[in-house]
C-alpha cells in the first residue's frame, strides 16, 4: 500500500479531483429563485451543440478506420520479414510518431498541404477540390499519428503468428485463405479491434492540432467547442456546457480504455 501511495496521489490529484470538479459544475444549475441546485439543464442543452458531436464522431470514425486498415497492413508486411532488429526499430519509431502531435504537427501540414504548400502545388490537389482546412484535411493530418499507433498495437500480434500454425494448416489440406479465415484473423481480431478502438479515442480527443489547423468556428469539434465555451465565460453559461461536454468525453475515454484493455488481454494470450 505504501509503495502505491505516489500513484494513488497522482490519480487523485490529476484525475479524480478534476472529474469531480467537472461533475459539480456540470450538474449545478440556477433555479428560478436564483439559487444553485442539481439539474440536467447543461446536458439537455447539448442538443444545440449536436453539430460538434456529429463532427467529432465523423472525423474519429473515418480517420480511425483508414488508419486501422493502413496500419494493420503495414504491420503485417513488416512482420513477414521476420527480422527482430527491424521490429525493434519500427516499434520505437512508431512510438515516437504516435506521440508527436500538437501545434508543430499542424504547422508542418500547413506548410506541405496547405493552400500554398509545396506538396499541395506539386500534386495539383487544388484541381480535385482538396482542402486541408476541412474535415477531410483533419482526417489526413490525423493519419500521421494514428497509423504509427496502429502499427505499434498490432505488430506484436502479427509477429506472434507462428509458422507451425501455417504448416499445420497446409498439412491438413488448407490453403492460404483457409489459414487466414480460420487461424490468422481469429487470432489477430482482438488486436485489430483494440487498435481501432484506441485510434477512435485518440482522434476523438485531439485538440491542439485541430485548433491550429481549422480554429474553433469553421468546423466545430467537441474539444474545440469546450475551449470556446470556456472562453465565453459564465455570462452565457458556457462553463457549465463545457463541463457537460467534458464529462461526455471522459465517459467516452473510460469506455475506450475498458474495451481496449479487454481486447488486449485476449490478444496477449497468443503472443506469450
Amino acid at each position: 500500500m505504501i509503495t502505491s501511495a505516489p500513484l494513488l496521489l497522482v490519480i487523485t490529484l490529476f484525475f479524480l479531483v478534476p472529474i469531480v470538479g467537472m461533475a459539480i459544475v456540470a450538474f449545478t444549475v440556477e433555479g428560478p429563485d436564483g439559487t444553485d441546485g442539481f439539474g440536467l439543464d447543461h446536458f439537455t442543452g447539448l442538443s444545440s451543440r449536436s453539430r460538434a458531436i456529429v463532427n467529432s464522431l465523423l472525423v474519429s470514425f473515418v480517420g480511425s478506420t483508414i488508419a486501422a486498415v493502413v496500419g494493420a497492413l503495414a504491420a503485417f508486411c513488416i512482420a513477414q520479414l521476420r527480422h527482430r532488429w527491424l521490429d525493434s526499430v519500427v516499434a520505437v519509431f512508431s512510438s515516437v510518431l504516435a506521440n508527436d502531435g500538437g501545434a508543430p504537427l499542424a504547422f508542418a501540414f500547413i506548410v506541405t498541404l496547405g493552400n500554398t504548400g509545396f506538396v499541395f502545388e506539386a500534386l495539383g490537389l487544388g484541381a480535385i477540390g482538396f482542402s486541408l482546412y476541412s474535415w477531410q484535411g483533419l482526417v489526413v493530418m490525423y493519419q500521421y499519428f494514428l497509423i504509427p499507433t496502429m502499427i505499434m498495437v498490432t505488430l506484436p500480434t502479427f509477429v506472434g503468428l507462428r509458422r507451425e500454425w501455417s504448416e499445420a494448416n497446409t498439412a491438413l489440406g488448407g490453403g492460404r485463405l483457409t489459414y487466414w479465415l480460420r487461424v490468422g484473423l481469429p487470432i489477430a481480431r482482438p488486436a485489430l479491434l483494440s487498435g481501432w478502438v484506441l485510434l477512435f479515442g485518440a482522434a476523438f480527443a485531439t485538440y491542439a492540432s485541430a485548433a491550429v489547423l481549422i480554429g474553433s468556428g469553421a468546423f466545430p469539434l467537441i474539444p474545440l467547442t469546450i475551449a470556446s465555451e470556456l472562453r465565453s465565460g459564465a455570462s452565457s453559461a458556457g462553463e457549465g456546457a463545457a463541463m457537460a461536454l467534458g464529462l461526455t468525453m471522459v465517459f467516452v475515454a473510460i469506455i475506450v480504455l475498458l474495451v481496449f484493455n479487454r481486447l488486449q488481454r485476449r490478444a496477449a494470450r497468443w503472443i506469450r
